[in-house]
């Protein structure tokens, strides 16, 4: 209540300000407000529920999209230390070790909590694609729980996800070039044509008035 009490009286003061500009006959006016007054207020709009909602809401959508980006190459790593004879946690730690990402810092969180034995390597896995919310990380984590339940072989399945992963990423791609001149179309028809339209009609309009 006192976050949206301030953003209130923030917007009555602008346009108090705005009307007494507008009695002077547009003469500036300078009022000396306190920096730390502002940064008060600045922050009770920030505290508010929908700031601190679109925040989190950017977040998530930065982690995602972030994770998604670097799970193909986390199953390559993976993929060739299978194929070397690793196993596949050593597959894994060697991933996390040899990456700095998000992906990464979570597949570290989710070993280190299955091998202290506070859960399991399937639940640990289905958490950090649920918690990531990744459609194509549940299905590696689903397919290494398949694969290790059954003794299946684990990295043709993962070259093949890592693939289909890529494939998914380029049409996205595609599809947002193809996107981006229908996108362009808004700004040019709001205020590129009404320019230039002013600038070729305007001439010749104030010259027939002119001659009237």
């Amino acid at each position: 209540m006192d976050g949206r009490l301030a953003a209130c009286l923030v917007c009555v003061g602008a346009l108090t300000f705005a009307g007494v500009q507008a009695a002077l006959g547009g003469r500036r006016m300078t009022v000396a407000v306190p920096t730390g007054a502002w940064q008060s207020v600045i922050e009770r709009l920030r505290g508010l529920p929908p700031m601190r909602m679109a925040r989190d809401r950017s977040a998530r959508a930065s982690r995602k999209e972030q994770a998604l980006r670097d799970l193909p190459g986390m199953m390559d790593v993976v993929t060739l230390g299978l194929s070397s004879g690793l196993s596949f946690d050593s597959s894994l730690e060697l991933y996390c070790q040899r990456s700095s990402s998000v992906l990464a810092d979570a597949f570290s969180e989710a070993m280190l909590s299955w091998r202290m034995g506070i859960t399991g390597r399937d639940e640990a896995l289905r958490s950090l694609a649920e918690e990531l919310d990744v459609a194509a990380l549940r299905r590696f984590a689903g397919a290494v729980s398949q694969a290790l339940a059954f003794g299946s072989p684990l990295s043709t399945v993962l070259e093949q996800q890592a693939q289909a992963i890529r494939e998914e990423q380029r049409s996205e791609l595609e599809a947002e070039i193809e996107r981006a001149p229908v996108k362009m179309l808004i700004p040019l028809g709001v205020l590129i044509v009404p320019a230039m339209l002013l600038s070729i009609l305007g001439p010749l309009l104030s010259s027939s008035i002119g001659f009237m």
